[in-house]
């Protein structure tokens, strides 16, 4: 329950996972843009990359927290988590094995997600009086 007296809206979790996605998708194609035709290493574009997945997770906890109606902090959540399980099939599809999808990775990736789209969520929530 998200808040003690309601179940978990599975609308809102799957709104959540699709602006992560959409949101990440974005400010990727944003940074693309600034960087086309520029040098740089492979290590600094795993490094953005990094930084635009957390991004998307807190950015898009705070938007779910925003415009969702109620008190909606574990559905942005579960939703991120969501995101990051979508993440790692690309090592099902990829034969390169820096991708592999190891579960304790998985999970870590997933509760960094959960609790940056909490956060978000938590600070959306505030900003709209919830």
């Amino acid at each position: 329950m998200s808040d003690g007296t309601r179940p978990i809206s599975w609308l809102w979790v799957g709104i959540s996972t699709l602006v992560f996605m959409v949101l990440e998708l974005g400010l990727g194609g944003f940074v693309a843009d600034l960087l086309a035709d520029r040098q740089v290493s492979h290590m600094l574009s795993l490094r953005i990359e990094l930084l635009l997945s957390l991004v998307s997770f807190l950015g898009g906890g705070l938007i779910i927290g925003v415009i969702s109606p109620g008190l909606r902090l574990l559905e942005p959540a579960i939703g991120a988590a969501i995101t990051v399980v979508f993440t790692f099939f690309i090592a099902f599809f990829t034969p390169i094995t820096f991708f592999a999808a190891e579960p304790g990775r998985m999970f870590v990736g997933g509760a960094i997600a959960f609790g940056l789209a909490l956060f978000g969520a938590h600070v959306g929530e505030r900003l709209t009086g919830n």
